[in-house]
């Protein structure tokens, strides 16, 4: 029996380390060298009732030369490296581009943000006649290592209203710039040369046709919804191939998964709540994804339970003293070989301990680093700030890979 045993588990043995090592060969293949140089932030693009478009630039992190730096105080001198003005960043919806974001004004209210002009993905692939064929590869908004006195031209995204302007790097050693030695050692994103300077930029529609300015278009502009979308915008020094990051289920998987995500989400919550059913959460929000090409489903499932328990203390106080807050339960789960979510990280939290463990929002998943695989991208609610917090996930742990950009909210 006992020698059973031993040969039994022996092979179990190998064939778990055959699976990591498959698994581990498979993941040298996905997985690309990280890039050098390569910029995140949260872009806020805003509709209104007649269409108009503005942008919220967010500077959340810069990658340079392997590590990972606040976007909103790397090079700040005078502003952001990642918010100078022309800097173009992609806009992402789970890693497929929907749109260009072109800075054109930054300002520092508690925390630096930028304006910018939007040109939906849309328009941006309509092809143009040029003198010159344009490479749909270096139309992705990207970094740019330059070196003083130096300037580069590249092919820029074409502009609803007008042809493509070439891309200047501009020389950094101009009297306007903060001269010193440092600035030329300065990593400068990719940036267009606008055809004239505006002293006041104001919005673009989302979808302006390709005439004479001034003129009026003969067919009503196509009907866009109204309201703020959040995004992720990626500005980088090298092209990537790219994918999407959304899981695809089959029909009737993925309601089916959520219910058990949120049996797993409330089985997070203390014992005072053991016995809540899951019609208790609201505001649930799940996203699946498959960050790392494994075809294995990453779950985020973000839910609140209003007047849930009695504050810590409060138990023994008066009835009239006591009162209910609400609970905040975010889950990271990866589904096994059985369909089972198995969770990864969780993070629970209440109205009284933002302080100490903020809520957590769901952004994206994003490439931070180029290198192929999707990391997760959080904003953090305190009481008084707001910050943005990076996870990478793995096969069966979660690991922070940035954490800071925070703002005040006051």
């Amino acid at each position: 029996m006992n020698l059973y045993s031993r040969r039994k588990f022996l092979a179990s043995l190998a064939c778990a380390i055959l699976s990591l090592l498959a698994f581990a060969s498979i993941d040298a293949q996905q997985r690309r060298k990280a890039h050098k140089l390569r910029a995140t932030a949260v872009l806020e693009v805003t509709t209104d009732p007649v269409g108009v478009v503005s942008t919220r630039v967010i500077p959340v992190t810069i990658l340079s030369d392997g590590n990972f730096y606040d976007a909103g105080t790397y090079k700040a001198s005078p502003r952001p490296m990642a918010l100078d003005n022309g800097i173009v960043y992609e806009a992402q919806k789970s890693g497929v581009a929907a749109g260009f974001v072109t800075i054109d004004k930054s300002v520092n209210n508690n925390g630096w943000t930028a304006s910018g002009k939007w040109q939906p993905v849309t328009t941006a692939k309509k092809a143009e006649p040029t003198p010159t064929p344009v490479n749909i590869a270096d139309q992705r908004p990207i970094l740019h290592h330059g070196d003083a006195g130096t300037a580069a031209t590249v092919p820029s995204v074409p502009s609803p209203s007008a042809s493509p302007t070439p891309v200047t790097v501009p020389d950094h050693s101009s009297p306007s710039s903060s001269s010193s030695s440092a600035d030329s050692e300065r990593p400068v994103l990719r940036r267009r040369e606008s055809e004239k300077p505006d002293a006041s930029p104001s919005p673009t529609p989302a979808a302006a046709p390709a005439q004479a300015e001034g003129t009026v278009p003969k067919a009503p502009l196509p009907v866009v919804a109204a309201g703020t979308r959040t995004m992720v915008g990626i500005s980088d020094t090298q092209s990537v191939d790219p994918r999407s990051f959304d899981f695809v289920w089959k029909p009737g998987e993925e309601q089916q998964m959520e219910g058990k995500m949120r049996k797993l989400l409330l089985s997070q919550l203390p014992r005072e709540n053991a016995q809540l059913p899951p019609s208790a959460l609201k505001n649930v929000v799940m996203h699946s994804f498959d960050l790392d090409l494994s075809n294995d489903a990453v779950l985020v499932m973000s839910a609140e339970v209003p007047g849930s328990y009695l504050a810590p203390g409060a138990k023994n106080a008066p009835a009239a003293s006591s009162k209910f807050v609400d609970r905040y339960v975010t889950v990271i789960a990866r589904v096994d070989f059985e369909g089972v979510p198995q969770k990864l990280a969780s993070s629970v939290t209440d109205s009284t301990r933002l302080d100490v463990a903020p809520r957590l929002e769901l952004i994206d998943a994003v490439d931070v680093d180029g290198d192929g695989l999707a990391e997760l991208l959080f904003r953090q609610y305190s009481f008084d700030e707001k910050s943005f917090i990076i996870y990478g996930v793995g096969r069966n742990s979660v690991t922070k890979v940035f954490e800071g950009a925070s703002t005040s909210l006051k």
